[in-house]
């Protein structure tokens, strides 16, 4: 700031917080001016309501100075122009030789010189190019990477609507396995305590896992966005050809980067699988030990029907997997968890994958019911 510039600005000051005037600029009978919020934190913190000299009836007949005002919002303009004007003069000035605009390209290094660099200095061996040949023919390419990222955006688009949607259905297939594991495990009794909080914290570690997963592909899809907008930013607000050239390299090699890289391989499935859980709840237990004398015939009959149901596996000729569902469900109904209107269960194996979880007809004669001392 020249001395004209620091005169005024100490004029512009206030005597009490020694910056620039903070509007409203109240004008004391003295002649003197200050910053309202400056008289007001002076008078609270004296625990007074007035001046002495203000005959008691504190600040509010003081008189407002626009013209300070004016003035300082004038000044402000003036030094924002200022700076403006100063930045944009140590973009285009050398930074070897402070006194020299860079005129030239050096295509070796790649990047911004002067004539004195070229002449005398590290880059007179080097080949160089017209620093404004280089700046058209780079905001060219620069401009053709910003659009073949806003296409790459536009195609991946549907991609990322589908994550998201697994997302949700992890969401929301996570409260279903958790309502179903409440249901059974409170017919189990107090015995299953522990092994119900360790299938709730195995869930969430599921849910947990499966989200991360699709969040990092979420991330690396959304990078294309995220550097188209960087470029766009340093397109428009670029001061000049030499700021916009000492920017664009590393931006563009990343466009390169992104232009090469292979879409990440969305999972097949975002549910997480209901049949799984069930099978881990009921493993090795001894169904007899939870149910009434009147339950017993009810146990028998669904020992019955899972029996048939590895019968048939064991012949290799697998039934479909909702056929395991069915035979859960019914057991589910036999053991008295049923609702109004329709059946309870058939709520919590809709989103099951039975498929997902038993495979062969030797994991099949694995299923727990099939252990049951009846």
């Amino acid at each position: 700031m020249d001395v004209p510039h620091e005169a005024l600005a100490k004029e512009l000051s206030c005597p009490v917080c020694l910056e620039l005037f903070t509007p409203p600029v109240l004008e004391l009978p003295c002649g003197h001016n200050y910053c309202k919020q400056c008289i007001e934190a002076t008078l609270f913190s004296q625990n007074c309501t007035h001046l002495t000299y203000l005959r008691g009836r504190g600040i509010a007949i003081l008189k407002r100075n626009i013209f300070a005002e004016n003035v300082l919002e004038k000044f402000k303009q003036e030094l924002k122009m200022m700076c403006s004007k100063e930045q944009r003069q140590q973009t285009q000035t050398c930074e070897k030789h402070e006194e020299e605009l860079v005129n030239l390209m050096c295509l070796q290094d790649d990047v911004p010189i002067c004539s004195i660099c070229k002449l005398f200095g590290d880059h007179q061996c080097h080949d160089v190019a017209k620093l404004s040949d280089v700046y058209q023919e780079r905001k060219k390419r620069f401009t053709e990477d910003m659009e073949s990222l806003h296409i790459r955006n536009e195609s991946i688009s549907g991609t990322i609507q589908e994550i998201e949607k697994h997302i949700n259905d992890t969401v929301s297939s996570c409260k279903d396995v958790k309502a179903m594991i409440d249901a059974v495990g409170a017919s189990l009794m107090m015995q299953l305590k522990s092994k119900i909080d360790a299938l709730q914290m195995e869930v969430d570690s599921e849910r947990v896992q499966r989200i991360e997963k699709l969040q990092e592909i979420l991330a690396d899809l959304h990078g294309p966005t995220q550097l188209y907008l960087q470029m766009k930013q340093l397109l428009d607000s670029h001061l000049n050809a030499a700021h916009f050239l000492r920017q664009d390299k590393p931006l563009r090699a990343e466009a390169d980067r992104l232009a090469q890289e292979v879409l990440p391989q969305i999972p097949k499935e975002g549910s997480i699988s209901v049949a799984r859980y069930f099978k881990e709840l009921v493993k090795g237990i001894d169904m007899k030990d939870f149910s009434s004398p009147g339950m017993n015939k009810a146990l028998l009959k669904s020992r019955g029907e899972v029996g048939a149901w590895v019968s048939a596996c064991s012949t290799l000729n697998i039934p479909p997997a909702n056929d395991l569902d069915q035979v859960i469900h019914k057991i589910m109904c036999n053991l008295g968890f049923k609702g109004s209107g329709t059946d309870e269960c058939e709520f919590f194996l809709s989103t099951s994958s039975a498929s997902h979880c038993i495979n062969t007809p030797q994991e099949m004669e694995e299923l727990p019911v099939e252990r049951t001392d009846l």
